[in-house]
């Protein structure tokens, strides 16, 4: 699973590699709502739920 770090807090986001793009996740250590932007076959990339 590759690293994905919280756009908020840089902490780590624990992943388990069936999010889908559009689904909400959660920051372990800011608790921030996140939202999958992207997922590459190496690589997911979060943003900001507003």
């Amino acid at each position: 699973m590759p690293d994905v770090s919280c756009p908020i807090c840089n902490a780590d986001v624990p992943m388990t590699g069936d999010e889908r793009q559009g689904e909400e996740v959660f920051c372990a250590y800011c608790a921030a709502p996140l939202v999958v932007k992207g997922k590459g076959d190496d690589e997911i990339e979060l943003e900001e739920d507003c």
